[in-house]
Order: C-alpha cells, then structure tokens, then sequence
C-alpha cells in the first residue's frame, strides 16, 4: 500500500502496461492451449511470462498440476488468469484509490447535514443534563 501511495504517475503508467502485457501473455498462452496441436504444450509454457512459468514450475513441482497441456490449461484457467485481471484491474485503479486514500475523494459538502443533527443532539443532551443536575440538586434538599 505505501507504494501505491508515493507512486509516480510513470510508475503508475509503467505498472498499467506491465499487467497489460502480463494478461496478454497468458491469454496468447491459453489461446495456443485451446488450439491445441502437438506442441501446444512447450508453445504455451514459452509464450507465459518468466515469472508466470516460474510459478508454474513450482505448480508442477509440488505436484498441484500435471506438466500436461490440460495442466496448464487448467491452471491458466482457475490460477493465472484471475491473478492477471486482478493486478491489471488494480494498475487500472490506482490514481482512484490514491485519490480516495488522500481523502480527494470525500465530499465535505455532503457531510453538512449531518453535522446540522451533531449540533442538534449535542444542544439537547446538554439541556437534558443541565435538568437532571437540577432535579439531583433539588431531591438533596430538605
């Protein structure tokens, strides 16, 4: 979160275009998978990004997918792909959610009524315990 915070609109640009192309890998990847073919296997392994088939190797070597075509289909399919949309949709997001994080986001404006009720209540539980002082003040008299 800190980075997302101090990052500069290059950074913030420069991280769109890295999950861009991070999503396209692995859609080309899938794509070579659904046509499938001889060595659509070794094709669609080359096609992911470094890090994308590091992580699929580690898959593979712990033995949670099978280094098979319709292993990494699967994988592209239920691992990879939601992991993709959602750091290109946060890249996306990013000037948002730091303008929402910095407060730019919040409406002041909108929070008048509400302050109108505070003003209102804060009159009357003084009022409410200015009587009960007197009620207490007047009980301890004889």
């Amino acid at each position: 979160m800190p980075d997302l915070l101090t990052a500069t609109p290059e950074e913030i640009t420069e991280q769109q275009r890295e999950a861009e192309i991070d999503l396209a890998a692995t859609r080309k990847a899938a794509s070579i998978l659904r046509r499938g073919g001889e060595k659509a296997y070794g094709k669609a392994r080359r096609a992911l990004l470094a890090d994308s088939r590091d992580c699929w190797d580690d898959h593979v070597e712990e033995n949670n997918y099978p280094a098979t075509a319709e292993g990494l289909a699967h994988y592209i399919r239920e691992t990879l792909e939601p992991i993709c949309y959602s750091m290109e949709f946060e890249a996306r997001s990013q000037p948002a959610i730091k303008a929402q994080t910095l407060g730019e986001g919040l409406q002041a404006h909108k929070l008048e009524k509400l302050n109108r009720y505070e003003t209102h209540l804060d009159r009357k539980f003084e009022r409410t315990l200015a009587m009960l002082l007197k009620m207490k003040e007047l009980r301890t008299k004889p």
